[in-house]
This record gives structure tokens, C-alpha cells and sequence, in this order.
């Protein structure tokens, strides 16, 4: 399987509002709350067009013609503090039968690699809820070590209050796995 990562654009925010609206993305979110057309123009103008957020469009890739790809998922850098050189990493969970553990792998990896050798940061951290042990895995894989946890954060899907735990990886471990 092969993905590229594209910078996010405005004519994506019908395919995003569709992804973060499924079940399946809420529950992993700490934000519940559903979104619209206009509050994701709100919020591209006011964190993507700003740099305050670094948002990609995770697409598949055809290995048979390679000149087309669609849409699959989308990730993304936050809070970046260009003092400390630290950011959050977060990835969406898509419907689509192709974001799968290949695909998210491959997708971190890529964003890591962004996030230290293009924006210069030292550490990057990611939170996950304690109940989902695989997209742990997912970050161990890629070198995220946890690094606490946060207890009875956030509500789950269904309001009840869990576990968070925070995962971070360092420029220097990253370098030596990549």
C-alpha cells in the first residue's frame, strides 16, 4: 500500500465535516461535538491559513497506474510551540476500509518526519484513550513511548469520564528507527 500526504484545502471540508461527524471518529475525540460546513471554514481559516495547524489528506495511492489517488483520511500537527519545538500529533479515524494499520503507520511516520525535519521540532505527543489499545500500539510502533496518564480526563462515547494516556517520541529516538 502506498499513501502521500497533501496539505489540506477548503474544497476538503466537505470530506472532513463527513469524517468527523461518523461515530467512529467522535468516539475517539475529545470534542464530541458534531461540525458543520461553515465551522470548518471557521476553523481553516483560523488555524490552517494562521500555520497554527499543520492538516494533510492522507491519500491511497494506486500501485497498478500510480497516477491516481484518492482521499482516505486526514492527519494533522497542533498546538505547535516553535519555543519549546513540541507539537501534538493527531489522526483521524476514517470509515474508509483503506485507513487501516498499514495506512496509519505509514501516515505517521510521514507526519513525524515532517514534524521534526521540516518544522524543526524537538518532541512531538499524541493522546489516546486508555480503551483503545490499538491505536497505542500504533504509536509504539512508530517509536511514541507513553509518557503518563492523564486519569478520568475525558468522556468516552458513551460520557462516561476515562483514562487518557499521553505518548510522546523525541527528534533523537525518532532518527534512529526512521
Amino acid at each position: 500500500m502506498r499513501i502521500s500526504l497533501r496539505p489540506v484545502t477548503l474544497d476538503d471540508g466537505e470530506t472532513i465535516v463527513k469524517w468527523k461527524n461518523s461515530k467512529n471518529v467522535i468516539s475517539h475525540s475529545f470534542n464530541k461535538n458534531k461540525i458543520t460546513v461553515e465551522s470548518n471554514i471557521k476553523f481553516y481559516k483560523d488555524n490552517i491559513v494562521t500555520g497554527k495547524y499543520k492538516q494533510f489528506i492522507v491519500e491511497r495511492l494506486d500501485e497498478d497506474y500510480g497516477a491516481f489517488s484518492y482521499d482516505i483520511a486526514t492527519v494533522y500537527l497542533k498546538d505547535i510551540d516553535n519555543y519549546n519545538n513540541r507539537c501534538e500529533l493527531c489522526v483521524f479515524t476514517s470509515d474508509d476500509g483503506e485507513w487501516n494499520d498499514e495506512a496509519k503507520s505509514q501516515a505517521i511516520r510521514m507526519l513525524l518526519d515532517m514534524a521534526f525535519n521540516e518544522y524543526g521540532m524537538h518532541k512531538v505527543y499524541s493522546y489516546v484513550f486508555s480503551e483503545f489499545l490499538d491505536e497505542a500500539e500504533l504509536l509504539k510502533k512508530a517509536g511514541f513511548r507513553a509518557e503518563s496518564i492523564l486519569c478520568e480526563e475525558a468522556k468516552n462515547i458513551h460520557g462516561e469520564f476515562t483514562d487518557v494516556i499521553r505518548f510522546s517520541v523525541y527528534k533523537e529516538s525518532f532518527d534512529t528507527i526512521a
